[in-house]
């Protein structure tokens, strides 16, 4: 990918630059300036500004800022979009990794959260390229690997047991009677219980729709061990739990967009 398509910002120079292009909610764009006071804003956001006209990014000479073309293109696309896409990925040795993706019909721009030195969240904006060629990249980015195609059937636990038992590791043996006591086979629940225990990676997949600031909201996990793949979906006050490929994998984060829209 172009390297020189991506712009570094600050979570305060993102935020200023939404508030000079009018948006009125970012999904993802935390704000950085809680707690400051009223009075001492428009210092603060008159400092960001300095900075951003030092790196070149806008143009402080008329009565208001004007954007570098390019980030300009990247954050009306942040601000006015309808969809947005949050994907968190972690791996048994990786560090784990966040971004927000954020959709144009003719446009896709992914902001990939970085942390810097003093732990606050720094935001790398970059172009996907076209809605079907950014889809291609998503897939990429989960690092999807096909594994054996169980027919495991549709396991269920308490919704938050899943997630609370990867974190516990092999310690914690209440899921598994659960689901043993349910009825659920030996050998199916003895392939999750080694996932759970030895996962390869792990991400969340969530999509925002948000018309009118009204948003939506559905997501999907997907949990990858050394002999299977995992789907998680919660459904009310439960997790629906099974196994699947990576070509049915793709086919349900599909279905996650279609049914927030």
């Amino acid at each position: 990918m172009d390297r020189a398509s991506r712009i570094k910002l600050t979570g305060k120079q993102f935020f200023v630059l939404t508030g000079i292009v009018g948006a009125r909610a970012v999904i993802g764009l935390e704000d950085p300036f809680r707690g400051t006071l009223a009075e001492e804003m428009p210092g603060e956001i008159a400092k960001v500004e300095q900075e951003l006209s030092e790196q070149g990014l806008i143009d402080t000479s008329s009565s208001e800022p004007v954007l570098l073309q390019k980030l300009l293109e990247y954050i009306e696309v942040c601000s006015r979009t309808l969809l947005t896409i949050h994907i968190r990925v972690s791996g048994f040795e990786d560090e784990q990794k966040e971004c927000f993706i954020y959709y144009s019909s003719s446009l896709v721009v992914k902001a990939e959260i970085e942390s810097d030195s003093d732990g606050t969240r720094a935001y790398v904006l970059q172009e996907l390229g076209t809605p079907s060629q950014a889809w291609l990249k998503i897939m990429s980015y989960l690092q999807l690997e096909d594994r054996k195609n169980r027919d495991t059937g549709q396991l269920t636990l308490p919704k938050g047991w899943l997630q609370q038992w990867i974190h516990a590791g092999q310690g914690d043996g209440e899921p598994q009677k659960h689901l043993l006591a349910q009825g659920y086979s030996k050998s199916v629940v003895s392939s999750l219980v080694d996932s759970v225990s030895h996962p390869e990676r792990y991400a969340a997949f969530t999509a925002y729709y948000c018309p009118n600031l009204n948003c939506r909201v559905q997501g999907i996990e997907l949990l990858r061990g050394k002999d299977a793949n995992w789907l998680i979906r919660s459904e009310g006050d439960q997790d629906q739990i099974w196994g699947a490929t990576v070509t049915e994998i793709i086919r349900e984060l599909g279905a996650v967009i279609e049914r927030v829209k």
